[in-house]
């Protein structure tokens, strides 16, 4: 049913979601990155299959959509499909799930409408623009988040003298704080052969585990004043590499279910 479910919608709305502007709402490098590094990994077979659809847009111009189009009132019944709310590994698989979906049951409808080969160019479009999109929130700890805290969206930082919140940070400063764009960071991002053999490989619940596991680092925090955590260079210090190391494992692993798709 929950399929049956986003498969009409994603029809429903998607003539409205083209139209909406090119601009770009702060925050949205990360998914870029995770395109790019998922673009430049494809076969050749794959990434001509894809391009038919996109009529050449890239991937990492196509994941920014599904974030555009939230401002849109007709979208809401979207917002459960990027994250999904889990204290433990139990909880992934178990019957509390919302019932609306949630991000993983939406990529296991969305890789299997994207295998449909009577699937027409427009729902292929917007189902490939939300597979992008929802294998990089997978890939950010906070997308796997406590129910209690709307995955580290209630619980406020100051970021260096900037009021905001946990999620934002994952979502966000870590990677704006390098003040380079998407196409400079994966530059400076290299994939090792080592790396990409050991990624290519997992499921949407095995990677929604990692997440989960590294959930924990995110809230270390070194300096709390008045209740507020205070984060700045340490926590940078900190979490960096966590950061740029799920960027490379999202954009690999988008890649390599696109090529296994567009084969």
């Amino acid at each position: 049913m929950i399929n049956q479910k986003i498969g009409c919608l994603l029809v429903s709305g998607l003539m409205c979601g083209m139209g909406i502007s090119n601009s770009y709402a702060h925050g949205q490098n990360g998914h870029r990155i995770i395109g790019e590094i998922g673009q430049l990994n494809l076969t050749p077979k794959a990434k001509q299959k894809i391009m038919a659809i996109t009529d050449s847009q890239s991937l990492a111009k196509l994941s920014t959509w599904p974030d555009e189009i939230r401002s849109s009132g007709m979208w809401d019944h979207a917002s459960p499909w990027h994250y999904i709310s889990a204290d433990t590994e139990a909880d992934l698989t178990g019957s509390n799930r919302n019932p609306r979906g949630d991000i993983l049951s939406t990529l296991n409808t969305l890789e299997q409408k994207l295998k449909n080969p009577r699937l027409s160019k427009k729902e292929k479009w917007q189902s490939l623009a939300f597979f992008v999109h929802m294998v990089g929130d997978l890939h950010q700890p906070l997308h796997v988040g406590f129910a209690e805290d709307r995955g580290g969206n209630k619980v406020k930082v100051k970021w260096f003298n900037e009021h905001s919140n946990l999620h934002r940070v994952w979502d966000t400063h870590l990677i704006d704080n390098q003040k380079l764009s998407y196409k400079e960071y994966v530059e400076f991002l290299p994939v090792s052969k080592k790396e990409k053999l050991k990624w290519q490989q997992g499921t949407f619940l095995d990677w929604a585990k990692e997440s989960l596991r590294y959930r924990e680092q995110t809230y270390k925090f070194d300096r709390v004043e008045k209740g507020i955590p205070k984060l700045g260079y340490k926590y940078i210090y900190n979490n960096r590499e966590l950061s740029e190391q799920r960027l490379k494992q999202a954009g690999i692993r988008l890649a390599y279910k696109l090529n296994q798709i567009f084969k």
